[in-house]
């Protein structure tokens, strides 16, 4: 009897593990062409499911970059040149195949109870394909390309166009049709993002300018770099600009409306139209002559005659200097080339170490960077008999101790001499026991500026030539 009930149970035993096999076997084939349980892909179960399926599942699913209804793909070549085009043009379509077959040849049907207690999850992206045959057919649609082909007479020629020149030129490079595919190929192969932007700029085949367009070539390159030209003058806190593409106006034309060429292949210009530059920038950077505004010790504004010893543009070599940097071209940074240079700049020809001599209340005030260091009575030209001193921005130019002023009728000894202008100077009057006042008015020089003997030599002894000396009244 027992004997029968372990045969039984041996027999039973046997059957459930040829039913077990049999059943593992069975879904060991099943999975063969499916994905193993437990399979996840971006988050979806994507188990039992063969690679088309599960395909078109994951992309449909996926969302940005995969719906391509509203997708362009943007070509961009030189010159703003563009071209759009849609996914349908060139048979674009978003899979995961590559991507499944890869995992799907990786997994092994007979793992699938390890996958069901241990599900897997995997993160990938569509990818786009296209057909290349299509694609090549839009490439050769292009507008570029198309016009590339067409005929034409080959043309370089300067135009004149408003106060400027231009260059006309319908020499292009070719757009290279295969190496624009390739591009695109290197592009969409992978390419998940919605931005899809083909450039292109650099797919062209250069295509030489004939040799007999060289002089206009060269020519152009002369009129370009004038029109390019800036120059840009500083001597603080004045400032002055010439901008090359306003100075086309002064190139010498021949009869075909073109500039010309000297002995020395050198644009010409028209010296008139130089000269008229170099007057303007003498106005702004000159500060020798015209007239400066003067506040005086009340607070009231002088207007005085300048004869400063100041600065003055030299006209002719910055003519030269101007033309050389316009046919040279690029951008300049530079003071103006001076003749002659002085104190002080634009409207402070002054500068902050001066004589000022207030003829309406006979003071004389001397100044150090902007500090007074001297101050006196004085006695100024006679009013009564016409030798009134003069209102005028002048300088100390000579000084002299022991000198002996002469005149139609007189002769006079005086200690420290320090002339301003014309005869015209400040000395010591030992003659005179009083200054100050409206003695001038009746009983004053013959026109200079009569001071103290102290005053005179403490003004001598650190007084400068050079030094602006103010007068007014």
């Amino acid at each position: 009897m027992l004997k029968k009930v372990i045969k039984i149970t041996i027999i039973v035993l046997i059957g459930m593990i040829l039913v077990i096999g049999a059943g593992y076997g069975a879904i060991c084939g099943f999975y063969s062409g499916v994905f193993l349980c437990g399979t996840y892909v971006n988050g979806k179960d994507i188990s039992g499911m063969n690679v088309a399926r599960a395909s078109e599942y994951l992309t449909d699913t996926y969302g940005e970059g995969v719906d391509l209804s509203d997708l362009t793909l943007n070509f961009k070549g030189r010159d703003g040149y563009s071209e759009s085009v849609k996914p349908e043009t060139i048979g674009l379509k978003a899979d995961m195949n590559a991507y499944l077959d890869e995992l799907m040849q990786s997994q092994k049907p007979y793992e699938w109870p390890v996958n069901y207690l241990y599900p897997v999850g995997y993160q990938s992206s569509p990818r786009f394909t296209f057909d290349e045959d299509m694609l090549r057919s839009t490439i050769e649609g292009f507008e570029c390309v198309k016009e590339a082909k067409k005929e034409k007479n080959d043309l370089v020629e300067i135009r004149k166009e408003g106060s400027g020149y231009t260059l006309f030129n319908n020499i292009a490079d070719t757009p290279d049709e295969e190496a624009i595919y390739e591009r695109a190929v290197e592009i969409l192969n992978g390419k998940t993002s919605r931005d899809i932007v083909v450039d292109f700029t650099d797919c062209y085949i250069p295509h030489p300018i004939p040799e007999k367009f060289n002089d206009t070539l060269e020519l152009y390159e002369k009129i370009d770099k004038v029109a390019s030209s800036k120059i840009k003058y500083t001597d603080s806190p004045l400032s002055y600009e010439i901008d090359g593409s306003k100075c086309l106006s002064w190139l010498v034309t021949g009869n075909d409306g073109l500039p010309i060429l000297d002995e020395n292949n050198n644009l010409v210009f028209d010296e008139a139209k130089v000269v008229q530059c170099t007057e303007k920038l003498a106005q702004v950077f000159d500060t020798s002559g015209g007239v400066i505004e003067w506040k005086k010790q009340n607070g009231d504004t002088v207007t005085l005659n300048n004869q400063m010893q100041g600065y003055m543009v030299d006209q002719e070599a910055e003519a030269s200097r101007i033309k050389e940097s316009l046919l040279r071209g690029g951008v300049m940074k530079r003071p103006p080339v001076y003749a002659q240079t002085g104190p002080g700049r634009g409207r402070d020809v002054v500068g902050k170490t001066y004589i000022e001599v207030d003829m309406g209340s006979q003071k004389l005030y001397y100044y150090v960077n902007c500090a007074l260091k001297l101050k006196t009575d004085v006695v100024t030209g006679n009013i009564r008999r016409g030798n009134g001193t003069p209102e005028k921005l002048c300088y100390v130019y000579f000084k002299q101790k022991n000198r002996t002023l002469h005149g139609a009728n007189y002769a006079t000894f005086v200690y420290y001499w320090m002339a301003v202008t014309g005869h015209i100077g400040i000395h010591d009057a030992t003659w005179r026991s009083k200054f100050g006042g409206e003695i001038y008015k009746t009983d004053g020089s013959h026109g200079c500026i009569n001071i103290p003997k102290n005053m005179a030599a403490q003004l001598y002894d650190i007084v400068e030539v050079g030094t602006p000396c103010v007068l007014y009244y």
